[in-house]
């Protein structure tokens, strides 16, 4: 009997896309209640409760504001940091796992660490107010940073995604609609934290909420997803599984430089790095942010919870696009790497002005088209075998981004605070003008590359724009 499309949908694309969704959901919960507990902590460090709810909206407390803000960001950085530096070098175990074990471990070991981390949390915000929960918020990052954090997770699901649909042409609509997912998840994590910062609830009861999901997604995991052996690794001894990650990264680069694609690999990893580096380091910025233009928890939520309801609507748009027009990945990511800037330069200059800010939304809600189709890319780039390396590396990147990118971001917005807030934005802009000259140079190597024209059919860099009709719904996805 042939599976109907609804059950082949549902056993390959939904279970990861509910992982995904809740997993993002909590993440951002957890991104609400950790930044407010910062602030908040630094805030009571040096005064009460009535002082500290007034500071972001009397203009007379901003000399006060710009000290907490300051203190703020540099405990963020310190978390950041505690986080990133051991997950880069997790990255590649978990590479390795996904290749050699299968596809399932990486995802439900990320689970489950997140959810002791939020645990550890939940327990540090008894404390808020004293260094004592500063203190705990730091051991929690370094406990999350074994997990591999949210970045990791998303590669391995790209990772498990991108090894069942069998088409290469469904890549970019399976990345773009678990990205939609994520999307999902955001939008639901700050409305909730809307929702539960408007009953004034402690930040212990967010965080439990944000474990509880975290559960939900590690049950749907364990029930649904495939956990298919990619090799049987049994009889290796100890060393070699310790050594093998390295090795997996050697033999992958081997590879790509015997089949002529390694500086292609190469330059589609830098334009990815300069593309994230604001976006990975700039999360605790844009909260301190936002507070000086007089913005309050819920309408922080509230703002990021439009620019994802937007966000996901142009990934939908992009996979019902790439159903009936295969139009090439790279035109695609430039188009919204293009879009992107201009939100940047509104929020560099908004100047207490809301309407501004609330405006970049339509330009920012395409940016996300450029990672997409980058990994996509990559995802043609590589054999089969070698998509959990190729994956592990941009969660690599994306891990140095955070790294490098905190670092950058923080220490921009402390020196120009008083000069020109909106600096740190124009930062991000030129990173981004970086990647852009990247990808354009990736184009032009393409045209005079025969083998990177086999791989990404010279026929749609071409001509970019190809009508091309389905059969019948069941090729939209393949288990």
């Amino acid at each position: 009997m042939i599976e109907s499309l609804s059950w082949r949908w549902f056993r390959v694309i939904l279970p990861i896309c509910s992982i995904c969704c809740l997993y993002m959901c909590s993440f951002y919960i957890f991104i609400c209640s950790t930044n407010s507990l910062i602030y908040s902590t630094v805030c009571l460090r040096y005064a009460n409760e009535s002082f500290c709810s007034e500071i972001d909206r009397n203009k007379s407390l901003r000399a006060s504001q710009t000290s907490i803000q300051k203190e703020s960001s540099q405990w963020s950085l310190y978390g950041t940091l505690s986080f990133a530096i051991i997950a880069c070098f997790i990255s590649p175990i978990y590479g390795s796992l996904s290749d050699t074990k299968n596809r399932k471990l990486p995802i439900m070991l990320t689970i489950l660490n997140a959810i002791i981390t939020g645990l550890i949390i939940t327990i540090g915000s008894i404390f808020r107010g004293t260094k004592t929960s500063l203190l705990i918020y730091i051991f929690a990052n370094i406990i999350n940073g074994f997990g591999g954090g949210t970045l990791l997770l998303l590669s391995s699901c790209f990772g498990y995604v991108t090894n069942i649909c069998t088409e290469k042409e469904q890549h970019v609509q399976a990345i773009a609609i678990i990205e939609a997912s994520l999307n999902l998840g955001i939008i639901m994590g700050y409305v909730l934290c809307t929702f539960i910062f408007e009953l004034h609830a402690k930040i212990w009861h967010i965080l439990l909420v944000h474990v509880i999901l975290l559960i939900i997604a590690l049950f749907i995991g364990f029930i649904f997803l495939k956990s298919q052996s990619i090799t049987d690794s049994s009889s290796i001894n100890l060393w070699t599984k310790i050594k093998r990650p390295f090795l997996n990264i050697r033999d992958l680069i081997i590879d790509l430089k015997y089949n002529n694609l390694l500086l292609s690999f190469c330059i589609l990893l830098l334009s990815f790095f300069f593309y994230e580096l604001f976006r990975m380091g700039s999360s605790s910025v844009y909260y301190l942010y936002l507070h000086r233009m007089s913005f309050n928890d819920t309408q922080y939520a509230a703002y990021f919870t439009c620019e994802q309801i937007g966000t996901c609507l142009a990934l939908i748009f992009l996979a019902l696009l790439r159903r009936r027009w295969l139009i090439n990945e790279i035109y695609l990511g430039i188009i919204g790497l293009c879009l992107s800037l201009v939100g940047l330069m509104l929020f560099a200059f908004a100047s207490n002005n809301k309407a501004m800010i609330f405006g970049a939304i339509p330009s920012m809600m395409f940016g996300t088209y450029f990672p997409v189709c980058l990994r996509a890319v990559i995802a043609h780039l590589v054999p089969e075998r070698d998509k959990g390396k190729a994956f592990s590396f941009i969660a690599l990147i994306q891990n140095l981004d955070v790294i490098l990118g905190t670092v950058a971001c923080t220490q921009i917005y402390r020196a120009s605070i008083n000069v020109f807030v909106g600096l740190v934005f124009i930062f991000g802009v030129a990173t981004r003008l970086i990647g852009l000259i990247l990808i354009l140079i990736q184009i032009f190597y393409i045209s005079r590359s025969p083998q990177l024209s086999e791989k990404a059919s010279i026929d749609t860099i071409q001509s970019p724009f190809l009508d091309i009709p389905l059969d019948s719904d069941d090729e939209l996805i393949r288990p």
